[in-house]
């Protein structure tokens, strides 16, 4: 009864307070909110007639009528005796644009006088920011604090209207007390109060009114639920007794069975409850049975019938009917017995349909004719297939339920040819439209009787396991399709640019963000120039955080300067931008530096580089070297997977570049904690294949250090910390798993860990002196990108290398030499051969010719790209090279990478030592087709290099 009052009693209450916050949170700051812009309107449309009496002597000016002097004098004696308001004290001033007060009717002692330094007691100089706002727009809107009215002691808020008066550059206007504002606003509030508690004590009682009828009658409602309640438990407490089943029918539907008929039919009682009898009358009756139980009255007597069971089949019965008068109501009392029993077997239906119910295997029986229909199915097969009960299993084609179609000709011709199908694994449409794999056995058999084809079935649901078999393929084929936006540039995932004048309200950015459903905007300066950007996040976190009010101008919560990216930039690369500087939004900018779109990282699935963002946020954490060899050697085994996947070559070599550069940082970041910060500005820069982004599993360290110059007295000190920081690095990866540098081309080498002087000094030497070991080095080194630190001394150093060619361009005579005179492998006798074994190609050696080509032709066209398929995408897209021959070269260093990664996983999953030489004896046929055709594009290459640089031989 508790419970009744406080549903009824809840709801009044909430009904009040929803009307009490409607007023309080809705209607009276609307009110407000109406009554500020009035007020603010009236202002603008006051200093306009005002302004209107200026305009008026400036055209008797214009006639000649008066003089300017006599105008001027004229106007301000009109406007210096205007009032208004209830007091009438409200009035006008005047100021010039210096600004110096030309008229103020209260304040004589302003009056020409200069107000550049004039401030309110907040130190806002009121007088300047008039005549900035009227420079700005001719007019506008200004809050201060002034005198009240007349009074000098008393100062208040004011918020006043100022429009400029062009031909005398004066300044006129006119204000509001903000006191007078929150009167009016008082006094609405007050009125809305009163109204609201008379408006709440007129519901009150109306509620209470309909609450106290409302619990009268539910206290009838429930004495009487009592009542019959007791009565249906004494009479439940009888025939519960009873060992045959029992039914009490009031005006046709059940209102009581016991424990006995839940046996016989498989329903519990509670799904009894409130059925008609008829519906659980089996239509295999005849038509006489089902009329005389359609009736709300079964009439005395004693019936043989089938009833429908809950989980398919039926069970015959004994029905004895009679009537009775029960608690004032007409009611049938049906008594059950079951007479039901297999010949067969020694125990009821009831008992064998219980225990295969149990089990975790479908049966069922069905047709093997036009109809196909079930005619028996346990819960199991129900439930597998996807329906409710039997009933609406029994109207379905068993062959209907198999998904392909061909499927369903091939079982019903194979079951008839041979009699049964044996642990038959089909792909099944459920009743909901979903599918499901199953394996079923079927077995035929004729009715002796009526010689129909049956079949008795096992049914088992293997959806699970069948995803289990097959997660690794799935997982790598999610990674695959996944991994492929990777190496889409950002301009294929570019969102609208929506930008603000950032002089705008931040009540303008709120509106435009609500307006155009947007998470970012850029601010504008005099339309042209971005100078920030401001994301919801700002709006969310800023504006609270500084406590600023919605008229505030937008720039204060801007971002700046805006972070940007080439819209070539390959993702995964604009991904790894964003989490340097800790945003979501870049802007992508075109070739000619203009705005192309807006590139944001959470529009990018997550999934996409799902994995490789698990192992980036291990290593990012990890605190050991140990710690980070353990993420190594995970990684490998997920490299392996990709590489066995057959993917792109670029997705590899993404993810392992991405993981070993941020191995590389947390390895430099351990150092420097150990063994203390930097003196100077450093840079830490890898070389060669690491440098190109081209890692392989073979790949060894190929890095270097770069230092700021320093003094001679600090000279020692600088060299004794880069050799300690070099010496740690080099010594961490090794124990991680990159293996030394067999040429010792590593920062731990003194030669190699120098400042940015000396490095220039070294390619200036190697351009200007291309002798064989400087072309060696500069063949390495020219492939450097900066992975940690400062990034200018990367720029310093490429600045000098295309100054010094161009003083030297016979440098690049000589690397292209380089590549002409290269010894390639060759094709005899349909094997491939080489130099050294006649077995084997050592496809580095086979790489070599392209990823010189692609560097070769870079610098001579100051492409700045490391990696060899982004400098030939530069030279086709710059029309340097033509795009067939760039096609062509791309495919032939994608299919020898190819080729290298997975010879290499082939090597190290047989235990054997890596390298580089691929025995082509296990090759299939068609790969040595392609390996000969890709080897013979070499020679192409060489002629091409001989023509363009003009090579004699």
């Amino acid at each position: 009864m508790r419970k009744n009052y406080l549903k009824i009693i809840l709801p009044t209450i909430l009904s009040i307070l929803l009307f009490i916050l409607t007023i309080f949170l809705i209607i009276i700051p609307h009110f407000q909110q109406n009554i500020m812009n009035g007020k603010r309107e009236m202002i603008k449309e006051l200093t306009n007639s005002a302004w209107s009496i200026l305009a008026k002597y400036e055209k008797d000016e214009k006639e000649g009528i008066l003089t300017r002097e006599m105008a001027q004098k004229n106007a301000i004696s009109r406007i210096q005796y205007l009032r208004y308001g209830e007091e009438n004290k409200d009035y006008f001033w005047v100021t010039d644009i210096k600004p110096t007060m030309i008229m103020h009717p209260f304040r004589a002692d302003l009056n020409g006088k200069d107000l550049s330094d004039f401030s309110d007691p907040h130190g806002k100089k009121l007088f300047v920011e008039f005549v900035n706002t009227v420079k700005k727009s001719d007019h506008g809107y200004v809050d201060y604090m002034w005198q009240w009215k007349d009074d000098s002691l008393h100062i208040v808020p004011k918020l006043s209207y100022v429009r400029i008066f062009k031909p005398w550059n004066w300044v006129i206007g006119t204000g509001i007390y903000i006191e007078d504002v929150k009167k009016e606003i008082s006094v609405l509030t007050n009125k809305m109060v009163w109204i609201s508690i008379g408006i709440s004590t007129i519901i009150v009682l109306l509620l209470l009114y309909i609450i106290n009828q409302t619990l009268n009658i539910e206290h009838k409602r429930i004495e009487a639920e009592n009542e019959l309640h007791e009565s249906k438990e004494k009479y439940k407490t009888l025939v519960e007794a009873a060992t045959e089943g029992l039914i009490m029918l009031i005006d046709g539907k059940i209102s009581f069975s016991n424990a006995v008929i839940s046996k016989m039919t498989g329903y519990h009682n509670s799904e009894l409850v409130n059925l008609s009898l008829h519906e659980i009358i089996s239509k295999s009756n005849n038509k006489d049975i089902i009329n005389i139980f359609s009736q709300n009255t079964v009439k005395e007597g004693r019936y043989e019938l089938s009833l429908n069971k809950k989980n398919g089949g039926s069970i015959e019965v004994l029905i004895t009917s009679s009537n009775t008068v029960f608690y004032g109501k007409a009611v049938n009392i049906i008594i059950v017995k079951d007479i039901s029993f297999d010949k067969d077997q020694t125990f009821s239906n009831v008992d064998y349909q219980k225990l295969i119910g149990t089990l975790n295997i479908g049966f069922f029986k069905a047709r093997i004719d036009h109809k196909g229909k079930f005619t028996f199915a346990n819960e199991t097969t129900i439930r597998i297939l996807g329906f409710n009960n039997f009933a609406e299993l029994s109207e379905t084609h068993i062959f209907g339920l198999i998904a392909d179609p061909d499927e369903r000709i091939n079982l019903k011709k194979n079951l008839i040819d041979k009699g049964f199908i044996k642990s038959k694994i089909l792909r099944i449409i459920n009743r909901d439209g979903s599918f499901s794999v199953v394996a079923i056995s079927l077995v035929l058999h004729q009715n002796e009787s009526s010689g129909v084809l049956l079949c008795d079935g096992i049914i088992e649901d293997i959806t699970q396991q069948e995803q289990e078999k097959n997660l690794t393929n799935e997982l790598i084929a999610r990674l695959k399709v996944q991994d492929l936006t990777l190496e889409h540039p950002v301009k294929n995932y570019l969102d609208e640019i929506h930008s603000l004048d950032s002089d705008a309200s931040l009540r303008d950015v709120i509106h435009l963000f609500s307006k155009r459903d947007t998470d970012h905007l850029l601010l504008t300066k005099n339309e042209m120039d971005f100078i920030g950007i401001i994301t919801k996040n700002d709006i969310q976190s800023r504006i609270l955080k500084l406590n600023l009010n919605l008229d505030n101008p937008a720039y204060l919560i801007m971002s700046s300067p805006i972070v940007s990216v080439s819209e070539n930039t390959m993702v995964i690369d604009a991904i790894k931008r964003c989490d340097e500087n800790y945003i979501n939004h870049l802007v992508a900018r075109n070739e000619s530096g203009g705005i192309a779109g807006m590139f944001k990282r959470d529009n990018i699935c997550n999934g996409i580089i799902k994995s490789l963002s698990f192992y980036l946020g291990r290593v990012n954490s990890a605190e050991t070297n140990e710690a980070i060899k353990s993420c190594y050697d995970s990684l490998q085994i997920l490299l392996k997977s990709i590489i066995k996947s057959e993917v792109s070559v670029n997705i590899y070599t993404s993810i392992a570049t991405a993981f070993s550069d941020a191995v590389l940082r947390r390895v430099i970041s351990l150092a420097t904690d150990e063994i203390g910060t930097s003196p100077v500005r450093f840079s830490f820069i890898c070389l060669g294949s690491e440098g190109r982004k081209e890692e392989t599993l073979f790949t060894d360290q190929d890095n270097a250090i770069i230092y700021e110059d320093v003094p001679k007295e600090n000279k020692i000190a600088a060299e004794e910390y880069f050799k300690k920081l070099g010496n740690k690095i080099c010594h961490s990866l090794h124990h991680i798993g990159y293996s030394y540098c067999k040429g010792n081309i590593m920062a731990n080498n003194p030669q190699w860990c120098q400042p940015i002087s000396t490095w220039e000094e070294y390619f200036t030497t190697w351009i200007a002196s291309p002798e064989s070991q400087n072309l060696l080095d500069a063949m390495i080194f020219f492939d450097f990108r900066t992975v940690f630190g400062e990034e200018s001394f990367s720029d310093r150093l490429r600045y000098v290398i295309a100054n010094s060619i161009k003083v030297n361009p016979l440098f690049l005579y000589h690397l292209a030499h380089n590549i002409y005179s290269i010894k390639y492998p060759h094709i005899s006798s349909g094997n491939i051969l080489s130099d050294k074994n006649a077995e084997h190609i050592d496809l580095k050696n086979a790489l070599a010719p392209f990823i010189m080509f692609a560097r070769t032709y870079s610098l001579k066209n100051d492409i700045r790209d490391t990696n060899t398929l982004d400098r030939l995408s530069a030279l086709k897209n710059s029309r340097i090279i033509a795009g067939d021959t760039i096609d062509e070269l791309v495919f032939a260093y994608g299919f020898l990478m190819k080729l290298r990664l997975r010879n290499q996983v082939y090597l190290s999953e047989n235990k054997a030592q890596l390298s580089n030489s691929l025995g082509f004896k296990r090759l299939l046929e068609l790969e040595l087709h392609l390996l000969k055709k890709v080897i013979s594009v070499i020679p192409d290459i060489q002629n091409k290099i001989k023509l363009d640089f003009r090579i004699s031989t």
